[in-house]
């Protein structure tokens, strides 16, 4: 089996391709990204300008969800560096631990942010996340992305913020294969699964379409 010689990504993946040196698509994909979004800093203040502008008279420019990793914490700090009036948003799906929490104080601290905090329900979620192990489906991320995701956008819509601020680390995040599953945010895919192997109606669960 033909296996990329930068990443351990083979033929596994079904649209896989490699260069001439053995290098596949998906390296070359994180590379583009990389170089995109190095080049694209002056575009970024100017939308953060017009941000600032729309925001103008408002308590929030714009929100953020807030997990108390590394990507969400470093966007946090950049929007309180940029001059932003931002309103953090937590996700509880139920998984937090000491280091994240102590992670969102510390963060709240040092910006001075106000905190949003949206509580899934646990018993959806833990019902959720165990049909998606029952499927055997190699992402099973996403029933925390999509609540993650759907409340952030649920809450944007209760305070009326227009611009939603997100990051990631394109580094480490920019080679799962379309292939092996679906994107979080498709609706119809994590409904069959639940329908398939879920127990309980999901009534609180934060939900989300295209």
């Amino acid at each position: 089996m033909k296996r990329c010689v930068r990443c351990v990504m083979d033929e596994t993946d079904p649209l896989i391709k490699f260069d001439e040196n053995g290098i596949c698509n998906h390296c070359k994909k994180a590379e583009l990204l990389i170089f995109y979004w190095n080049s694209q800093k002056s575009k970024l203040l100017e939308i953060i300008e017009n941000i600032k502008k729309k925001g103008k008279n408002k308590p929030y420019d714009a929100i953020l969800g807030i997990s108390g990793g590394v990507d969400s914490s470093y966007v946090a700090y950049l929007s309180k560096e940029l001059g932003l009036k931002v309103l953090l948003v937590h996700v509880d799906g139920g998984w937090n631990n000491e280091i994240a929490v102590k992670n969102i104080e510390n963060i709240l601290k040092k910006t001075g942010f106000d905190l949003y905090t949206f509580v899934v329900e646990w018993e959806e979620m833990k019902d959720l996340q165990l049909a998606f192990f029952k499927a055997g489906v190699p992402n099973c991320d996403i029933p925390q992305d999509h609540a993650f995701v759907a409340a952030v956008y649920k809450t944007a819509i209760k305070f009326n913020i227009k611009y939603m601020l997100s990051g990631y680390n394109v580094s480490t995040e920019s080679i799962l294969p379309r292939s092996w599953g679906h994107r979080f945010n498709d609706l119809r895919h994590l409904k069959d699964i639940h329908k398939k192997f879920g127990k309980i109606k999901l009534k609180k669960y934060p939900t989300m379409n295209f």
